[in-house]
């Protein structure tokens, strides 16, 4: 499937399908496809043409690639981060992280999330209200992060170039859109 191609958010899922595996770039232009190591260390967020053009993402890529086929599609859509909150000064570049980024899009009074970074959940979920939706993929996180709370913030852009720490200190930055998300 092709970009032109798509007309509903289910061809942005299959085109996520198609053409998008999970992988990422590093700061040497590497590419990493199917492993975590030196994640922290090595990780830059790539360009909207960098993720076509390798064919590679993140959540947090593959949530911005899909932000911006939904725009073209005039759907309204909103990203969110999930993770075990690391201050700006959180420096153990040898830890796993535990983030996860997630869309959801907003059509005919109900709210759905795509999946498809997390294999184990491709596709796509209808919830009654935003405030489900976020629940509901919190707690699947919580969950397997044995019970840690995790906040959640809405994010706006996703800037080509920055580490997996300056990508954390800017979540952090949005204070204001936390949403703190009790395990129910």
């Amino acid at each position: 499937m092709k970009i032109e191609n798509i007309k509903t958010p289910n061809d942005v899922l299959e085109f996520m399908k198609e053409n998008i595996k999970y992988g990422w770039l590093d700061i040497n232009n590497n590419e990493h496809i199917g492993n975590m190591k030196g994640f922290r260390k090595l990780y830059r967020t790539s360009s909207i043409e960098e993720i076509l053009q390798h064919k590679i993402g993140t959540c947090i890529e593959q949530v911005y690639l899909m932000k911006n086929l939904l725009d073209i599609l005039n759907i309204k859509n909103k990203m969110y981060c999930t993770r075990i909150y690391e201050s700006n000064d959180f420096n153990k570049l040898d830890e796993d992280e535990h983030m996860h980024c997630f869309i959801l899009y907003y059509q005919n009074d109900k709210v759905y999330q795509i999946e498809h970074p997390n294999w184990e959940r491709i596709g796509i979920y209808e919830f009654e209200s935003e405030e489900e939706a976020i629940n509901n993929i919190n707690n699947y996180y919580i969950n397997m992060s044995g019970g840690i709370s995790r906040p959640v913030t809405e994010f706006y852009e996703v800037e080509p170039n920055i580490s997996f720490k300056e990508f954390n200190n800017y979540i952090n930055s949005l204070d204001n859109d936390r949403k703190y998300v009790k395990n129910i």
